[in-house]
This record gives C-alpha cells, structure tokens and sequence, in this order.
C-alpha cells in the first residue's frame, strides 16, 4: 500500500510539473520539435524521393554557427492538392525550414518583422508529372517554362502556409517581378540549373490570435508583441529559386529560399542551400 500511495504522489507531481511546464514558452518550442519529427519522418517514407529512390540532403539549422533556422528541414507531400491546382497528374514533395525558435517569445522568428528570418523560408520542391513523360516546368528543349516553376511556391505560400495560419484566400495576395535569370548554371554539383532572384509581394504572417491552428504546432504562436491592426498585412521578400529537370530520373528539382532581404538570401545560399546533396540510390 505505501508503494502505491507513493507512485500516486510522484504521478501528481508529475502531471502538476507538466502543466505548469505547458504554460511557459519552452512548451512551444519542445512541442514542435517533437511532433514534427515524427511527422516530418513519416511524410519522408511516404514522399516522391522514397517512392524513385532519390535522396536529398539539405542541411538545417544545426549546421551554423548562429541561431538562424529551425534545427531540422522538414517533408511535406501534397500530390492531390497540387494536383488540383495545376489541372495535371502530378507529385509534389516539399522540404522546407522556416526561422529558428525565440525561447524567451515561444514562437518562431518567422513571426518576427524585427528577425532577418521573418516569413522566410527554405528548401526544396520536387515534381513529377505523373500523366505523361513530359518534363514539369521544362520544355523538351531543357527550357524553363516561367509560369509552372513560379506555380509551385505560389501554391505553397497561398495554400499551405498562409491558409493554415488562417488568412482568408479572399486576401491572399501573391506576386512575382522577376529581377534576374541565369540558364545552364552549375550548382549543387550538377550542370544545367536555371537560377532566378525575384521580388515577391506577398502577405505577412503577423496576425491576432483568434483560435488554435494546425500550423501554430511548428511555429508556435504569433508574436502578441508584433500584432498589428491589420492582420496579413502585405510584405515585400526576396526570393530565388534554382530549378532543373533531371531526365534519367523523371522529376523536376527546385531549390528555394525567400527572406526579407537579399543579405539573408545570399548568406542562406552560401552556407546551406548550395551544399545540398543530390543523387539517386542505388
């Protein structure tokens, strides 16, 4: 009986420990990581690179010397979505990080206006058109075609990011002024890449916190610091996108980073993005 009467009061304590432990902002941040790991890892077994047997590497935060981005890229597979979009059979993995967590905030720096990561992101998109051998984003002639390279982070910023955060699609606001492109570049140790920087008007984060999301699972919480009259308020990013359509093996590769200057793109190219590994397994 005293066995029991004691793991009845280590059981207390410990449920009172996790609760109070549930209202400071460290909850936040351990919550993401922990659930998005594991479903991070099952997306991945399920994803168009475990399907063709092709891996790609991106490395995450950890691989810095400073507290820029979140620890660990993440997988994410829309094939229907996507799908419905472009009117085509096609399959869409997506691998992506966003900024870092403040711990003292319990949010992400995603949130953040202040933060050389605020609505930024990185990673990866990878397509396959499942309808018929016709290269996605690519003519026959290896040549981009603008419009479907532009649509697959167009989508994913309209659909996935800010409709998750709860930014009505009525407001939604996405476009795109192409400042440079560069053809047949060599990057992440392959030749042919097309490289475009773009300018993208599109809607912030920040809003007022109304009701739980799905999506404030990995970033957390809007900043209530940073909350501002008009929620979604219209932002101007940098962006560039790095794209090649590898024939041998079906599918069209994008590597992606969007921040608030041309700095945190740059730093993110050179330090992260353009270390990425590439190859098919055997």
């Amino acid at each position: 009986m005293k066995v029991f009467k004691k793991l009845k009061i280590i059981l207390l304590i410990t449920i009172i420990l996790f609760y109070i432990f549930t209202k400071t902002p460290l909850y936040y941040q351990v919550r993401s990581y922990v659930v998005m790991y594991f479903f991070s890892n099952y997306e991945k077994q399920n994803s168009l690179l475990t399907k063709e047997n092709i891996e790609i590497k991106i490395p995450g935060g950890l691989s810095t010397s400073k507290k820029d981005w979140y620890p660990f890229v993440l997988f994410f597979n829309d094939d229907v979505g996507f799908s419905r979009y472009m009117k085509k059979n096609l399959s869409l993995t997506i691998l992506y990080n966003f900024g870092a967590f403040d711990t003292i905030e319990g949010s992400s720096n995603y949130y953040n206006p202040q933060s050389d990561y605020y609505s930024s992101f990185y990673g990866s998109y990878i397509v396959k058109n499942n309808g018929d051998d016709k290269p996605f984003a690519f003519t026959l002639n290896n040549e981009p075609i603008l419009n479907e390279i532009i649509a697959v982070p167009k989508y994913d910023l309209n659909y996935l990011v800010l409709q998750s955060l709860g930014c009505e699609e009525s407001k939604i606001k996405i476009e795109y002024s192409i400042d440079n492109i560069k053809n047949n570049e060599l990057y992440a140790g392959y030749g042919g890449w097309t490289i475009i920087d773009a300018v993208i008007k599109t809607n912030s984060p920040i809003h007022k916190f109304i009701e739980k999301k799905r999506a404030y699972i990995q970033y957390g919480k809007p900043m209530k610091k940073y909350v501002v009259k008009n929620d979604f308020c219209e932002i101007e990013l940098k962006g560039r996108i790095v794209a090649k359509y590898f024939k041998k093996w079906g599918v069209t590769i994008f590597l992606y980073v969007m921040a608030p200057d041309n700095k945190t793109v740059n730093e993110c190219d050179e330090n992260i993005l353009s270390k990425t590994v590439i190859k098919k397994q055997l």
